[in-house]
């Protein structure tokens, strides 16, 4: 098994909607999972699983720690969105949920033993549970 990972801003602030999600082509584990505000906003977040996907618009292939592991690519693909033409539809049930104070740079690290493994044809995202900050870093860890 090899580690990918992958660290983006995402920008969207509208309650209700995905900040940002993570698919696979086929089953993949996430063994971490970090979020931080980059903006001073406060803010309040959630990470669950995707009843429909929606539509993906700028989706980015993790990468590979060890420079000797193969770029992602087709049926072993793994990427994360920031925007969406169509937004998901997620689960009503949250896996993790936060609250941040209005302080650039709060964050968690969700980390995961045994890894949250993607669905087929689904997703996990994180979704606004309020209006929230205007910059949102993130790094997803997983290892297939």
């Amino acid at each position: 098994m090899a580690i990918y990972s992958l660290a983006q801003r995402g920008t969207n602030t509208v309650s209700g909607n995905t900040s940002h999600d993570v698919f696979g082509s086929n089953p993949v584990k996430i063994m971490e999972w970090g979020i931080f505000l980059g903006a001073a906003t406060s803010s309040s977040y959630s990470l669950r699983r995707t009843t429909a996907r929606g539509t993906r618009t700028t989706p980015t292939a993790l990468v590979a720690e060890d420079a000797d592991d193969p770029a992602l690519t087709g049926i072993n693909l793994i990427d994360s969105a920031l925007a969406f033409s169509v937004q998901p539809t997620a689960a009503t049930v949250r896996m993790r949920r936060i609250v941040f104070p209005a302080t650039v740079g709060s964050g968690i690290i969700w980390g995961f033993p045994r890894g949250i493994t993607t669905v087929n044809s689904l997703s996990l995202v994180i979704i606004n549970e309020a209006t929230n900050s205007a910059a949102l870093d993130y790094y997803i860890a997983a290892d297939i």
